[in-house]
């Protein structure tokens, strides 16, 4: 399964290529010894991954095409329990601050140990909601307080190991610039990058396709003006869009989803529908 070139990617569909050719047959090892419900995934991750317009347009967008709504009915968006991982992910919990799956100000080693606002550690969410894939977005905070890249990059590979061994197939996902921290979010990336390469994971390269569409102006347009958080949309383009390449250039959300949900959709052809 070979990756999608960028330039095909920026002139037909956002598809966020695999980081490795061979992240299909590694992972169906994975998946075969998993013991997840079928089609639970999960989404772990700080504030970006709580906000409830990061999954506007898996729940409810324009422009779905049929492969983008038989993964969505896979992955049971909109069944709002417990199956259904976008519910998990912006759903309010009541100790405040946090969904169950996700949880805002959270570092990588806070997440790897749980505890911060009351969020299990990661391997306990595995453990909690058994999916069979989990999509890992983490290390916007953790630059923010200028951790050292070696203790962040350990606490990811300790818990995509975590993720590997209990047979739940990981979808790692770069974070976006950071405007205060741009060089050491840029070292994370790479970081993850190599992370995905060396465990044969898909990835998704949020940050690749940031600037790709906004290389000298993402900073108030893909994300809000000098803040780390993506951008719900401007010029009347919301979360919720049609992905045009147009409308994927003007909101942050509705970028980071429709390459999530298109990334799964070729996790579920590669991994659990084949033969």
């Amino acid at each position: 399964m070979k990756p999608l070139s960028l330039a095909l990617l920026l002139t037909l569909a956002p598809f966020a290529a695999a980081a490795d050719p061979d992240f299909a047959a590694a992972m169906r090892k994975v998946a075969a010894k998993g013991t997840g419900k079928p089609g639970v995934v999960i989404h772990v991750g700080d504030s970006i991954t709580y906000a409830a317009p990061y999954g506007a347009w898996a729940r409810y967008g324009e422009g779905q095409t049929d492969a983008d709504k038989a993964v969505l009915k896979w992955m049971h968006a909109n069944a709002a329990n417990d199956t259904d991982g976008w519910h998990l992910a912006r759903t309010d919990h009541k100790a405040g601050g946090r969904s169950m799956t996700a949880c805002s100000g959270v570092r990588a080693d806070e997440l790897r140990a749980g505890g911060k606002r009351g969020l299990p550690g990661f391997a306990k969410l595995l453990d909690e909601y058994k999916p069979q894939v989990v999509v890992l977005m983490i290390g916007t905070n953790d630059a923010s307080a200028g951790r050292d890249k070696k203790a962040y990059l350990a606490d990811v590979s300790a818990m995509l190991d975590s993720a590997l061994e209990k047979g739940v197939v990981p979808v790692l996902t770069t974070i976006p610039p950071h405007p205060a921290k741009r060089d050491l979010a840029t070292a994370y990336n790479d970081g993850l990058r190599a992370l995905a390469k060396d465990k044969s994971l898909p990835l998704v390269d949020f940050e690749k396709e940031i600037l790709a569409r906004r290389k000298d102006d993402w900073n108030g347009t893909l994300l809000a003006k000098d803040d780390v958080h993506p951008t719900v949309g401007v010029d009347q383009v919301t979360a919720a869009s049609k992905p045009t390449d147009d409308n994927l250039s003007k909101s942050g959300y509705l970028l980071r989803c429709v390459l999530t949900v298109r990334t799964l959709g070729e996790v579920k052809a590669a991994v659990f529908d084949a033969k």
